[in-house]
């Protein structure tokens, strides 16, 4: 008599159970039919083909046909705020403190990288990348931020 009890109970729970990871499954299709995918927004630049097009045509493509026409143009996967905060954090670990870090300080404030947020990443750089490195980003931030 418990064995009868025993198996009717673990069907009565296997079809409890069958028929809420079905609900669960619909709910989960249905959720994911909800969340909105961010689109690719195609980023185009010419820098490359209008300084060296003619000195070196294959750098000028990979610039701005690869680099930024295929790589940052993967917005969807990393927002173009975020890709601004890695650029910038590259450069300046780098020591790159030249018009290309300040070209990636005005893309980034075009992005929505707020003041305050390019102080606290430059600040955190300080201490990673070099404190001399940190202060030069910081020339040409204050420099791109106080711009009207």
């Amino acid at each position: 008599m418990i064995w009868k009890k025993l198996i009717a109970s673990s069907l009565v729970a296997g079809i409890i159970m069958t028929n809420f990871l079905s609900v669960e499954a619909a709910n989960m299709e249905n959720n994911e039919k909800q969340i909105i995918k961010p689109v690719a927004k195609k980023i185009v630049q010419t820098a490359g083909h209008d300084v060296l097009g003619e000195f070196a045509p294959d750098f000028a493509r990979y610039n701005d046909d690869i680099l930024f026409g295929e790589v940052w143009s993967r917005n969807d996967k990393l927002s173009l705020h975020d890709r601004s905060l890695v650029t910038i954090s590259a450069l300046v670990g780098g020591g790159v403190t030249d018009s290309s870090l300040k070209y990636h300080i005005q893309t980034a404030k075009k992005h929505g990288v707020t003041k305050d947020e390019m102080v606290e990443m430059i600040t955190q750089l300080g201490f990673y990348a070099g404190w001399p490195k940190a202060w030069a980003a910081f020339r040409m931030a204050k420099e791109v931020y106080e711009e009207k």
